[in-house]
C-alpha cells in the first residue's frame, strides 16, 4: 500500500507550514530518503495565470519559500518553474508571489518553455509527448498542485498538474489532438505523470477551490497539506475524501484499467471532504451513452454582465472557436471540442457552462 499523509494546516503562516512540511517528510520516512545534498530539484507549482495569491488560484508562494528552504538546509539545488496558460512569464511569476520566493531565497525561477521530444515509458495512446527537458534534466520533480476543481478533468491535483511540463503552446496542440474525448486526455495525464515521475506530491489544500474553478470558482477552507510519494496515490485519497469512485476521475480510471491504480493507506489527521461543490459536467458520460457526449456535454456561454471584454478565452481556445466582436467572445459550438480552456482562464467568471 502507498501511504499518503494528511496533517492539519489552518494558515499559510511560514513557521506553520515549516513545521508541517517537516512532519511530512518525517511520516514518509525523512527527508534524507528522498533527497540527497547536492542533488537538483525543481519544485513544479501550479502558476495557471497571473493572480495573487488570496484569490486560490495559483499554489501559495510560503509553501513554496518552506519547501524551499527546507531543502536549501539540506545542501539541495533548487529550482522553481512551471508552463503558465495566460500571461507573461514574469507578471505571472511577479503576480503570484513566486518571484519575490526566488529572490529571498536566492533561487533561479524558470519558465518551462523550452520543448524536446520523447517517449513515454508506457506508450498506451500516445508513444511521444513534448516537455520541457529541463524537468528531466533535474534529480527530483517535486510537484505542487493547487485542490481546486477543473471543469473538464473535474479536478486538478497530482496528476493534472504536470501538465504544466509541457511548454507553452505545446498544451494547446495537446489539447487538440485529445478532442473532445476526456478519457483520451486522461490518458495523455497519465503518460505526462508517468514520463516526469515526480519523487514527491505535496498538495497544498490549505485554502482550496470549488465550484466552477480552476480560476473562477468559490474559495473553501480546507486547512490541510497532503502528500504522497505518488501522485495517483494521493488524487485517489482526495476524491475517496470527496466521498467519491477512484473512476469519477478520468485519470484515475484510466490507471486502473491498465492496473496501475494504486493501493492506498491515508494516516495521520482525516481526509473528510464531503459538501465540496463539483463542477457542473464534469462526471463523465457512462460508456454506452459516449455517443451522446457531444450534444450534452456542458457548452460555454458567456455571462455579459462579468464580460470586461479582455479576449484572454479567444487566446486560449485551442480549436480557434471563440472569436471577438466588440470585445465580447462569440462561440462557435461546431468548432467547441469542450475543453473549457475558455472557462478556466476567466477568473471574472463570464463564462458558464
Amino acid at each position: 500500500m502507498i501511504p499518503v499523509i494528511s496533517l492539519d494546516c489552518p494558515s499559510y503562516d511560514e513557521k506553520l507550514l515549516k513545521r508541517t512540511l517537516e512532519e511530512l517528510f518525517s511520516a514518509l520516512g525523512g527527508i534524507e530518503t528522498l533527497i540527497k545534498p547536492t542533488e537538483k530539484v525543481l519544485i513544479k507549482p501550479n502558476l495557471l495565470r497571473p493572480s495573487p495569491p488570496e484569490k486560490g488560484v495559483t499554489t501559495h508562494p510560503l509553501l513554496v519559500k518552506a519547501l524551499t528552504e527546507i531543502l536549501k538546509d539540506i545542501g539541495a539545488r533548487v529550482i522553481i518553474g512551471d508552463s503558465p496558460s495566460l500571461g507573461p512569464f514574469q507578471l505571472v511569476a511577479k503576480r503570484t508571489g513566486m518571484s519575490e520566493v526566488a529572490k529571498s531565497e536566492g533561487v533561479e525561477i524558470i519558465n518551462l518553455d523550452q520543448s524536446v521530444t520523447v517517449h513515454t515509458p508506457s506508450g498506451f495512446s500516445f508513444k511521444k509527448i513534448e516537455l520541457d527537458p529541463r524537468v528531466l534534466e533535474v534529480n527530483h520533480v517535486i510537484n505542487l498542485p493547487k485542490l481546486k476543481t477543473h471543469s473538464m478533468t473535474l479536478l486538478t491535483l497530482g496528476v493534472k498538474n504536470l501538465f504544466g511540463c509541457v511548454p507553452g503552446m505545446k498544451k494547446t496542440s495537446w489539447h487538440l489532438k485529445a478532442g473532445i474525448d476526456r478519457e483520451a486526455f486522461s490518458t495523455l495525464l497519465l503518460e505526462i505523470a508517468l514520463t516526469v515521475k515526480p519523487s514527491l506530491t505535496i498538495l497544498d489544500a490549505v485554502w482550496g477551490m470549488e465550484g466552477n474553478g480552476p480560476s473562477a470558482g468559490d474559495l473553501r477552507f480546507i486547512g490541510k497539506l497532503i502528500a504522497s510519494k505518488d501522485p495517483l496515490a494521493l488524487d485517489r485519497a482526495v476524491v475517496e475524501g470527496l466521498g467519491l469512485s477512484p473512476e469519477d476521475l478520468l485519470t484515475l480510471k484510466v490507471a486502473q484499467k491498465r492496473s496501475l491504480l494504486p493501493e492506498i493507506k491515508v494516516l495521520g489527521d482525516s481526509l473528510n471532504l464531503r459538501g465540496f461543490k463539483l463542477p457542473k459536467g464534469a462526471i463523465p458520460l457512462p460508456s454506452p451513452f459516449k455517443f451522446l457526449r457531444r450534444f450534452f456535454m456542458p457548452k460555454p456561454k458567456l455571462a455579459p454582465q462579468k464580460c470586461e471584454g479582455c479576449g484572454e478565452c479567444a487566446q486560449v481556445c485551442p480549436p480557434r472557436a471563440i472569436k471577438l466582436k466588440d470585445k465580447r467572445p462569440i462561440f462557435d459550438l461546431e468548432k467547441c471540442i469542450c475543453c473549457y480552456c475558455c472557462q478556466e482562464i476567466c477568473i471574472r467568471g463570464a463564462i458558464k457552462l
